[in-house]
């Protein structure tokens, strides 16, 4: 899996077997969208994050998923 940053600086987590031009690449991205949340304005990306589009995660790939989830939730950031 790779981390890369949008044109607006928010971090997306593409799959290696997804690649342009097929559309369906990312598996996780932080949202613009701002929540209920003390911190959220002084955190973009750290309220809400847009979740896969149709993948299949083998059991190593989804350990690695999970992985980022946990760092987002800890840092604000999908590091």
């Amino acid at each position: 899996m790779k981390l890369e940053k949008n044109a607006r600086n928010f971090a997306l987590v593409l799959h290696p077997k997804y690649v342009p031009p097929h559309v369906q690449m990312r598996l996780v991205a932080e949202s613009s969208a701002v929540g209920d949340y003390d911190d959220s304005l002084s955190h973009p990306g750290s309220s809400y994050l847009w979740i896969g589009e149709h993948h299949h995660l083998d059991r190593d790939e989804v350990a690695q998923l999970v992985t980022y989830l946990k760092t987002w939730l800890k840092t604000k950031r999908l590091q």
